[in-house]
């Protein structure tokens, strides 16, 4: 058996990375060259294009170009960002943090440092800056190399009037003179120079000095957010500041201390997803609002919702979690409609499985009770949809189905298609579901019986809309026949160039949520059987599904793997679903975050879309670890369908502590140097009249033996002929 391993090897070539607090609302980020990256311009932007209001980059001021650049975050804890840029005889590092300090003020500091490359005796350089700026030009207020830099309007530049300039010395012109705060502080002063490429950017560069093995050349510089306060910036208190944030991070709690894994690759993704995730939050009205990532999806996105909050709640924060049901609200419509925008018809399935969910999983029915109304309107909504359609031309392809909307990931435009039915589909049931929970059985009939006639129409439609492949695999396309065949344009004339077409797999993100968390279907589906197979020839590339999304051609949507890998764990694959994570964790860059889409490595085309860094990638990763240990299906618990073997090691336990329906399950496995394990399971929670049954799959690995199994603190005799050579155990817990 190959060994899974986490090492980055599909990693994406640009990167941005976040080097802010928790709910910091200034989104640093520094991309993969150590550039500080502001103002992203995400008005009048073509989607999929990406351009900041100003750039700061780094250099070693030198003739020859980098020969490597690696970066790396100081831990998956800490998001205090080193960049080693490497020349033939030097090396620059860059570490940069994002600083919180005096009560709310925010500074960006850079650390770097000049070191002499082996073989070298003596060299002279210095630090060499340069800044892009939409309407400005930046350098120091007069002419005098200083350590402040100003940001100016380019009338307003400090001018050099000829040689009578060179021939003199210049007098600093110290901050209170100025009037604003500077652009940044800088512990070396900084003089005017060239830009990298004599273009119209701003060029300033530090003095020049000898350097040699035991002298390096260092410095700081420190870019203000929000603050003039400058006086007293040095050095000293750059370094201090980034012994705060260090002391901060190592503070801070990300995840529950109950949640071990002991693979060291999957438990620094574990922690670096918790922290992306709060650190691309913020707060708005007074309530956390989880967003998607600090450029083109900084905001709340109900698509992404579902997933955010129940990663919250598996990260050991419920009441965020709840109050994101409270911004939830906020979208919904006189109509009944829960949307953001008019054009995500679907949102309001994915609102209604949300509510339905997270009140689950705080086991509070009366809150339940409290938004029912909300959530009838909201059934309603979607029966007058559904009433339209059927009003439709029996030649329209939405006739009997929903009318034409707007599918999302991969299929642009107005079309007949099936990602908004089905998570329709998926928050209908989750309602008829609440209506037996809150004791409303004349109301759960009548929203069974209106998701049953959702359910026949959908395969009535599916049966007459499935294809076949050149290969003979069958599958069901997201987008109806009739529809087009652009991805992006629903009436394009013509037909579609290769990357611009729709495939077999674009849209069906929404064909497994339906699976999972929707289990729509049962695992033996002929349609879920044909999707696991087109799914199981996508993959081959790079160990994930390709061409699944807004990126059709040789490229791939990164956290997709877990939409997928939860459909392999639901139909009985969990190897599949335990390659998948891997694969995913191995399209992050090496700072842990994650884009959106991007080209296949191989073929070197450099395409991107979607923010970074994305953070519904972060959610779906904490999610999938914690369903491979604990996994819902129905009314059924089970605990450890998608153990890696990787994580059955000598001398390490696994642990972990989540919510569910049920209770809050408490797992561990503790494994002995003798390579024997004893597995403890628990589950609190309040008393129901039913028990619940819970399914335990016994752990295997290479020479690993089950020693001992307690279930609520019985011991469950190993030797018994009905679980001796049994790989699931059955229990039932609880009931009255």
């Amino acid at each position: 058996m190959t060994q899974r391993t986490v090492d980055f090897r599909y990693a994406p070539p640009r990167t941005w990375t976040c080097i802010g607090r928790p709910d910091d609302p200034f989104k640093t980020l520094i991309d993969e060259r150590g550039r500080l990256l502001y103002d992203f311009q995400r008005q009048g932007a073509r989607y999929g294009t990406f351009r900041f209001g100003r750039v700061v980059s780094f250099a070693v001021h030198s003739a020859a170009q980098p020969l490597t650049v690696t970066q790396e975050t100081e831990s998956a804890r800490a998001p205090i960002v080193v960049t080693r840029i490497a020349y033939p005889h030097a090396t620059l590092t860059l570490r940069a943090a994002g600083h919180q300090h005096d009560g709310g003020l925010r500074t960006d500091i850079v650390l770097w440092q000049i070191d002499i490359a082996d073989g070298r005796e003596e060299i002279v350089s210095g630090l060499w800056l340069d800044i892009q700026g939409e309407t400005a030009r930046f350098a120091p207020a007069g002419r005098a190399p200083s350590a402040f830099v100003y940001a100016h309007a380019p009338e307003d530049m400090p001018q050099w009037r000829g040689l009578d300039d060179l021939f003199a010395v210049h007098a600093d012109v110290p901050p209170t003179a100025v009037g604003r705060a500077p652009f940044l502080v800088s512990t070396a002063p900084l003089q005017v120079a060239s830009a990298f490429d004599h273009g119209p950017s701003s060029g300033l560069r530090t003095e020049f000095a000898f350097i040699h093995g035991d002298a390096p050349y260092r410095g700081a510089l420190c870019f203000p957010q929000n603050h003039s306060q400058v006086e007293g910036i040095d050095l000293a208190w750059a370094e201090d500041a980034l012994a705060a944030e260090r002391r901060f991070w190592n503070g801070y709690k990300l995840l529950p201390d109950t949640l071990s894994i002991p693979d060291d690759g999957i438990m620094e993704m574990l922690t670096a997803c918790a922290r992306n995730i709060l650190q691309a939050r913020e707060i708005k009205d007074g309530l956390p609002e989880f967003q998607v990532g600090p450029t083109v999806y900084r905001g709340l996105w109900i698509i992404d919702g579902y997933f955010f909050l129940e990663a919250a709640q598996f990260m050991d924060r419920p009441q965020e979690a709840w109050r994101g049901i409270d911004a939830l609200l906020r979208r919904v419509r006189p109509n009944g409609a829960i949307e953001e925008r008019s054009l995500d018809t679907k949102d309001t399935g994915l609102a209604l499985a949300t509510i339905v969910r997270q009140c689950e999983l705080m086991h509070d029915s009366e809150r339940l009770r409290e938004l029912w109304p909300t959530l009838r309107r909201a059934v309603d909504y979607v029966r007058s949809l559904h009433e339209d359609a059927c009003q439709l031309p029996e030649d329209d392809p939405a006739h009997g189905l929903l009318p034409a909307s707007f599918a999302n990931g991969g299929l642009g435009g107005i079309r007949a298609e099936y990602t908004t039915v089905l998570w329709m589909m998926v928050g209908v049931q989750a309602v008829a579901r609440a209506a037996i929970r809150l004791g409303l059985t004349d109301e759960a009939d009548e929203i069974n019986a209106f998701f049953t006639k959702l359910y026949t129409a959908l395969r009535e439609h599916a049966e007459r809309d499935q294809r076949v492949r050149a290969d003979g695999v069958r599958f069901l396309p997201m987008l109806k026949p009739g529809s087009g065949a652009h991805h992006w344009i629903h009436n394009f004339p013509g037909d579609p160039l290769p990357w611009e077409q729709v495939n077999p797999g674009t849209g069906t993100w929404a064909f497994a949520h339906a699976v999972y968390p929707g289990q729509l279907f049962a695992p033996d589906d002929p349609l879920l059987q044909d999707f696991c197979q087109l799914l199981d020839h996508l993959d081959d590339a790079e160990g994930i599904p390709a061409a699944t999304g807004w990126l059709p051609f040789e490229a791939l949507w990164s956290y997709a793997a877990s939409f997928y890998a939860h459909v392999w764990l639901y139909v009985g694959r969990p190897d599949k679903a335990v390659d998948y994570l891997y694969a995913f964790a191995n399209h992050a860059s090496p700072t842990r975050v994650w884009r959106e889409e991007q080209s296949l490595a191989a073929v070197g085309l450099d395409q991107q879309i979607g923010d970074m860094p994305h953070n519904w990638a972060s959610a779906e990763f904490i999610r999938l670890v914690r369903n491979l240990l604990v996994f819902e299906r129905g009314d059924v618990l089970e605990l450890l369908p998608g153990l890696p073997a990787e994580w059955i090691v000598a001398g390490r336990a696994l642990s972990i502590a989540t919510p569910t329906p049920h209770g809050t399950v408490h797992l561990s496995l503790t494994v002995g140097e003798d390579n024997t394990g004893d597995l403890h399971v628990k589950i609190d929670g309040p008393p129901t009249a039913q028990a619940i049954r819970v399914r335990i799959h016994r752990p295997r690995a290479p020479g690993f033996r089950l020693r001992a199994l307690t279930v609520q603190d019985e011991v469950i005799d190993l030797s018994a002929p009905s679980v001796r050579d049994v790989d699931v155990v059955d229990v039932l817990i609880g009931g009255r």
